[in-house]
């Protein structure tokens, strides 16, 4: 991980390093934070998340952040479109895994098993859960 201590999410647990991810994530882009350091963090994200290398996120954030349509979210100011966009990134590593040459097949079955689980959990915390819960996240 580039920002953080892999540890921190032992400590944390895994939902709250999730959530303080996403929520910096989303703040970078409100503030105009570079590329680079919304990739690190979009890079850190996916890695804990998905339980993945880091190389495997960082290729997964090249694909989709860096190279993907979603680099315009780059100084945007509406929040709801932020969150659109950012649920976009999440959404398309299905595709990013599967087109990937480098990952070995048996690998792909288990990220794309935690990537159901990551969505799920940012979708319910950002969206709120389907019994009308109230959104705990931007």
């Amino acid at each position: 991980m580039y920002d953080h201590d892999p540890a921190e999410v032992t400590v944390l647990g895994w939902e709250e390093f999730v959530l303080q991810l996403w929520a910096s994530i989303f703040v970078g882009y409100q503030s105009w934070a570079g590329l680079r350091t919304q990739g690190r963090r979009w890079s850190d994200l996916i890695e804990a998340g998905l339980g993945c290398s880091q190389e495997v996120a960082d290729g997964l954030v090249k694909a989709i952040v860096i190279d993907g349509p979603v680099r315009r979210l780059d100084g945007a100011v509406d929040p709801m479109g932020i969150v659109a966009g950012m649920i976009d990134v999440l959404a398309a590593i299905p595709a990013a895994l599967t087109s990937a040459d480098n990952i070995e097949p048996g690998v792909i079955a288990g990220l794309l098993d935690r990537h159901a689980r990551l969505l799920g959990f940012i979708t319910d915390q950002v969206l709120g859960d389907a019994d009308g819960g109230d959104s705990q996240l931007p």
